[in-house]
C-alpha cells in the first residue's frame, strides 16, 4: 500500500492480463497521478524542489521553523528563478505546503510554526536517490534475507509436531558440524565485498524506517478521523464505538496501525533488546570489511538504534494525545453539539438542493448583510503592564544540583509518609493509556495529592521498577498544597510495565 494511501498496482507482465484489467489499473493509475509523490517528480522545477529539499532537511528527519526554513530556502532561490521569474521564498513553503511536499506542525515547545519534509517527499528523495546509486536490488544479501525471513515464518507457524522436530535436529546438526569445524581451526568467511553489500542492504532497509515514523503519523491521525467521523454518522455503528470510548477502549491502539506500531515501540524500548542490539553493532563496526563502506554509512550504522528514539517518541506523543482528545471529545459530550451542526448542515444543504433548478443564481434576495468593520493593527505594538509584577529580582537564588541515591530516596519516603501505594495506581493507570510513561506524564495526568512529596514518591518507584534514558532528563511540574507551581528537572526513567502493588 503506498503512503498516500491509494491501492497498489499489480506487477508487471500478469499473465492474467485482460482488457477490463489494464482499463482498471489504467484507472488506478490515474489515482496515483494525482498523489504528492509523483505530483513532485513530475513539477517541471522537480530537480530544483528536490535539491533544496535534500539540502534544507538533510536524512529528511529534521524539523526547521517557518523562519528559519523560509531563510534557507531564501539562499537557494537562484535555483527555482532560472527563468528570471518567480516567487518568494515565503510563497514556495506556502506552496510546498498546499503541495502535499511539506507538513506543517503546531508545536507546544515552539514559538513559530514548524514544518518536516511529507512521508510523499521522504519517497520521492528515496527514488531519485535509488536511480543516482545505480545500485541493483536484487543483490545476493536481499535474496538471503528474503529466504532467511520465509525460512523463520515456515519454522514457528509449522503445526506437524514431525517436521518441527526434524527441522530442529536438522538445526542441531549443522551448528555441531560448525563446533567441530571451528575445534579444528577452520574458519571460513564471507568475502569483504559481499559482506559489505549485504551490510549496506541492511542500512538501507533502516534508512526508510525516517519515512515510516512519519506515515504512523498520518495514519493515526486518519484514524481519529474516521473514529470522529463514526460518531457523528446516523449509522447504528456509533453507538458500540461511544460505549467503546466510554469504557476507555483506546480504539486507536486497537487499529491495524496502532498494533504495529505499538509492536515496534515495545521492541525498541526492551532493554534486553536493546543491549543486545547495540552489543552486535559495536562487533560489526569492529570487522575489516566495513572499511569498505562510506564515512555517511559507517556513522549511520553507529547510530542506527539510537536514531529511532526521538521519532518513535514523537509518534507515541502523537498517538497518546489523539486519544486523549477524542476521549475528552466523548466524555464532554461535544459530539452530540457537532451532530447537532452537522444534521443542520445537511438540512441547508437538502433545502438548497432541492431549490437549485427553480432558483436562478442571479435571482436577488432581499436579505441586507450588515458587514461590521473594524480597524486592525498588530498587538505588538501593545504593551501590558501588570501592577501586581514586582519585577524580576536583583539577584536570583541559585541552588546547587544534587543526585539523590535511591537509600535517600526510600529514607524520604519512610520519614514523610509519602502514599506509594496511590502513586503506584497512578504509574499504572497512566501507563496502560499509552504503553508507557515517564513521571512528567503521571503528573501531567495525576495530581500531586503530597505536592513535592509524590514527585519523590514518582523517582522512588523509577528507580526500582522503570527504565531509565541515559543522558537524557525532563522537567516536570506539580502544585504544592499552599496552591503554587513548581518545576524540576529530573532524570527521564519511563515505566514500560506495571509496577507492583505491594
Amino acid at each position: 500500500m503506498p503512503r498516500d494511501g491509494a491501492p497498489s498496482a499489480p506487477l508487471l507482465g500478469s499473465a492474467t492480463d485482460r482488457p477490463q484489467t489494464v482499463s482498471a489499473r489504467k484507472d488506478a493509475y490515474e489515482q496515483l497521478r494525482r498523489l504528492s509523490t509523483w505530483r513532485l517528480l513530475s513539477a517541471t522545477k522537480a530537480p530544483a524542489v528536490l535539491a533544496i529539499l535534500q539540502t534544507v532537511f538533510p536524512g529528511g528527519s529534521r524539523r526547521l521553523g517557518r523562519s528559519d526554513l523560509v531563510a534557507r530556502v531564501e539562499t537557494h532561490l537562484d535555483l527555482l528563478h532560472e527563468d528570471g521569474q518567480g516567487r518568494t521564498a515565503p510563497e514556495y513553503v506556502d506552496s510546498w505546503v498546499r503541495e502535499g511536499y511539506l507538513t506543517r506542525r503546531d508545536d507546544p515547545q515552539h514559538l513559530e510554526t514548524m514544518f518536516e519534509p511529507s512521508p510523499a517527499t521522504i519517497d520521492a528523495v528515496q527514488f531519485i536517490a535509488s536511480l543516482e546509486e545505480h545500485r541493483p536490488t536484487t543483490t545476493e544479501s536481499r535474496l538471503q534475507l528474503v529466504l532467511q525471513q520465509f525460512d523463520r515464518l515456515a519454522q514457528e507457524t509449522e503445526t506437524d509436531r514431525d517436521v518441527r522436530l526434524a527441522d530442529l535436529q536438522r538445526r542441531r546438526a549443522a551448528i555441531e558440524q560448525e563446533i567441530r569445524d571451528l575445534s579444528e581451526g577452520e574458519l571460513l568467511l564471507p568475502d569483504a565485498g559481499t559482506s559489505a553489500d549485504r551490510l549496506r542492504d541492511i542500512l538501507q532497509i533502516a534508512s526508510e524506517l525516517s519515512g515510516d515514523f512519519l506515515q504512523y503519523r498520518e495514519d493515526l491521525r486518519a484514524v481519529d478521523l474516521h473514529l470522529r467521523e463514526q460518531i457523528l454518522s446516523p449509522e447504528a455503528s456509533r453507538g458500540e464505538i461511544l460505549e467503546q470510548l466510554l469504557a476507555g477502549d483506546d480504539l486507536l491502539g486497537q487499529s491495524q496501525v496502532g498494533r504495529t506500531f505499538t509492536a515496534f515501540f515495545r521492541m525498541l524500548n526492551d532493554p534486553a533488546q536493546t543491549r543486545r542490539a547495540q552489543d552486535v553493532v559495536d562487533r560489526l563496526l569492529e570487522r575489516d570489511f566495513t572499511q569498505h563502506l562510506t564515512r555517511d554509512d559507517r556513522e549511520m550504522l553507529a547510530n542506527v538504534f539510537s536514531d529511532l528514539y526521538e521519532p518513535a517518541q514523537e509518534v507515541l506523543d502523537v498517538k497518546t494525545e489523539l486519544y486523549r482528545s477524542l476521549a475528552r471529545f466523548v466524555r464532554s459530550q461535544d459530539f452530540r453539539q457537532h451532530r447537532v451542526l452537522l444534521d443542520l448542515l445537511q438540512e441547508a444543504q437538502g433545502l438548497a438542493l432541492a431549490q437549485k433548478d427553480e432558483v436562478s443564481t442571479r435571482f436577488p434576495f432581499s436579505l441586507d448583510l450588515r458587514v461590521a468593520r473594524v480597524r486592525m493593527s498588530s498587538v505588538s505594538q501593545h504593551r501590558l503592564k501588570d501592577p501586581t509584577d514586582p519585577g524580576a529580582p536583583v539577584e536570583a537564588e541559585v541552588h546547587d544540583a544534587t543526585t539523590l541515591s535511591v537509600e535517600v530516596l526510600q529514607d524520604l519516603v519512610r520519614t514523610n509518609d509519602i502514599d506509594t501505594v496511590g502513586l503506584t495506581g497512578s504509574v499504572n493507570r497512566v501507563r496502560s493509556l499509552a504503553g508507557q510513561a515517564s513521571i512528567g506524564d503521571v503528573l501531567r495526568e495525576e495530581p500531586a495529592r503530597q505536592g513535592l512529596a509524590s514527585v519523590i514518591g514518582l523517582m522512588f518507584l523509577a528507580t526500582q521498577f522503570a527504565q531509565e534514558r541515559e543522558g537524557s532528563t525532563e522537567v516536570v511540574g506539580w502544585r504544592e498544597l499552599d496552591g503554587n507551581d513548581y518545576a524540576a528537572k529530573v532524570p527521564a526513567y519511563y515505566f514500560l510495565d506495571d509496577v507492583p502493588v505491594e
